[in-house]
């Protein structure tokens, strides 16, 4: 290797080095925001065996609330909330026909993680696929009956969607995080798979969720 060779090359070495660094720095600079909150409109159509019969209809609607702590612009994990309730006609003790009004009522409760399909902070249209664990707490009320409630065992949930981004703020570069706050807003649609059993009777369902996400840092 010629002298010229020996000062050339580590001289470029380093200046790879240098500007590879800088790109990182400015990467983690404008990285996404890390907390996350979701208002949530659910559709959802229960695997409980004639649910149309005691409450009209095949499906039902509610909403839901969730939150997540995003590392890095790849993975999330979160928690979610839905509350749903429904009237209905009983179905009487003694004779085993339908009388009588009955209340349904469940909470689902899903702890999660997503794998988000995000190359850049500016992506628009935003993938993403998820799973995790759920439980359900529900109770039944039929007139002039004994209330049944309880909890399922520890089931799963899946899901999958994609996020349209509309404002953003920031950050700006070089700035300090005080004088460069730095959100996102998103609306989403998304499609879950829900399994929650009791005495091997499965209260989840289908849903089609379409919500608004805020992605935000505090300062």
């Amino acid at each position: 290797m010629t002298k010229l060779a020996r000062f050339v090359w580590p001289l470029a070495l380093g200046l790879l080095s240098a500007r590879a660094s800088a790109q990182a720095s400015a990467f983690t600079a404008l990285d996404s925001p890390r907390w996350t909150y979701e208002i949530r409109g659910v559709y959802f159509r229960p695997d409980l065996d004639n649910f149309s019969t005691f409450y009209g209809d095949n499906h039902s609607n509610y909403f839901g609330i969730a939150g997540t702590y995003r590392f890095g612009d790849r993975l999330e994990l979160g928690g979610e909330y839905g509350l749903m309730k429904e009237r209905g006609v009983g179905v009487q003790s003694g004779s085993g026909t339908l009388g009588g009004s009955v209340k349904y009522r469940v909470d689902s409760f899903h702890v999660f993680a997503n794998v988000i399909f995000q190359g850049e902070p500016t992506q628009v249209v935003v993938p993403y696929v998820g799973a995790g664990l759920l439980a359900m707490r529900y109770r039944q009320e039929v007139e002039l009956q004994p209330t049944i409630d309880g909890r399922t065992d520890l089931g799963w949930s899946a899901r999958s969607g994609v996020r349209f981004q509309i404002p953003s703020h920031g950050p700006v570069a070089g700035s300090s995080s005080g004088e460069s706050p730095y959100w996102r807003g998103y609306v989403f649609l998304e499609a879950q798979r829900m399994s929650a059993k009791v005495d091997a009777v499965n209260l989840g369902g289908d849903a089609v969720v379409l919500g608004f996400r805020m992605e935000f840092d505090f300062h």
